[in-house]
């Protein structure tokens, strides 16, 4: 999330030509981390570290497959398994 947050901030400054525009946007947007809860639905305890193991999304990792994948996998964990 901070490196995507990060991203967006760049291309918003640039856009508007302005860090304060770019920041006023920003404070606007409520920012989720998605990995987190993602390593929990996937259950993997990491013992050393005392926490979830991250989990990859896979794919090429760029914004757009990205963006999709994580869509993806948020309708999966969202989908009630088979009983």
């Amino acid at each position: 999330m901070p490196f995507d947050r990060g991203v967006l901030e760049r291309e918003l400054t640039r856009h508007h030509a302005s860090t304060i525009d770019a920041q006023g946007w920003l404070g606007h947007c409520r920012w989720e981390e998605a990995m987190v809860p993602y390593a929990v639905w996937k259950g993997l305890w990491s013992v050393k570290r005392g926490v979830y193991r991250n989990q990859r999304l896979g794919g090429p990792h760029n914004a757009v497959a990205d963006a999709r994948l994580l869509l993806t996998t948020l309708r999966t964990m969202a989908t009630p398994p088979d009983r």
